[in-house]
């Protein structure tokens, strides 16, 4: 006889998804993040964030050292993926929109949440972590200082942090400053072409593209919508 798997409390599974999102930005693999998870769960059973999260960063930063992108390499990546041919506005028979408009801000979601997460491994991965907790899970800095366990480092290492990702996207992405080149919806389609795009099967899509410029990129961080894993894995995770 078969059972549904019981959907976790609304705590553990926003717990999940923190989780997931923690591996996919730091490995830039979303498979490998869902495997990462699965595996992290399957140890360390029942529990929040912070009694998970160390599980699975273990086996997170094991996989991001041994990575062979640089961050030279990664940034000549993007720029060359993203940044190269004539800016193009979608048209409405593009087969990716399956003539239905209503899919276009999905798109577009998934190409921020794919160029950022792309933009956030051109940094090493010690910064990458930091960047991670504090800018995308938007930990405190208390918790994040005391889950690194360098709090003589901290500053330092984020302030490099900080000053490397504003460096690389602040001249480039149109979020940051209306006159930048890169504006998504002139490059969603070459996005598409180069199949730069990830929309797992595994996520939760979300329509909600954050349109407009912001201030700063930890303003447009909190406006992005969070990766979120299926209903159905989060239940099959934490039940």
């Amino acid at each position: 006889m078969s059972t549904t798997p019981t959907a976790p409390a609304p705590d553990a599974a926003a717990d999940l998804d923190r989780l997931y999102a923690y591996a996919a930005w730091m490995l830039g693999d979303r498979t490998a993040a869902l495997a990462a998870v699965r595996s992290a769960v399957a140890t360390s059973g029942s529990g929040s964030l912070h009694e998970r999260l160390p599980t699975l960063r273990t086996a997170v930063l094991a996989q991001a050292a041994a990575q062979h992108h640089t961050p030279a390499s990664q940034r000549e990546r993007l720029d060359t993926i993203l940044r190269t041919g004539t800016s193009l506005s979608m048209k409405m028979g593009h087969p990716a929109l399956r003539s239905d408009l209503r899919r276009l801000p999905i798109l577009l979601t998934g190409f921020m949440q794919s160029c950022l997460i792309g933009a956030v491994q051109t940094l090493q991965p010690a910064q990458r972590e930091l960047f991670v907790l504090l800018v995308v899970l938007g930990l405190p800095e208390a918790e994040v200082q005391e889950l690194l366990d360098s709090p003589r480092a901290f500053s330092s290492l984020k302030s490099r942090a900080m000053t490397s990702f504003e460096g690389y996207l602040g001249p480039r992405c149109g979020h940051l400053h209306p006159a930048n080149p890169c504006q998504c919806p002139n490059r969603l389609q070459i996005a598409l072409e180069q199949d730069f795009i990830e929309l797992p099967e595994h996520e939760a899509t979300s329509d909600r593209y954050p349109a407009g410029c912001f201030t700063d990129f930890r303003r447009m961080f909190a406006a992005l919508p969070a990766l979120r894993l299926t209903a159905g894995l989060r239940a099959e995770l934490g039940g």
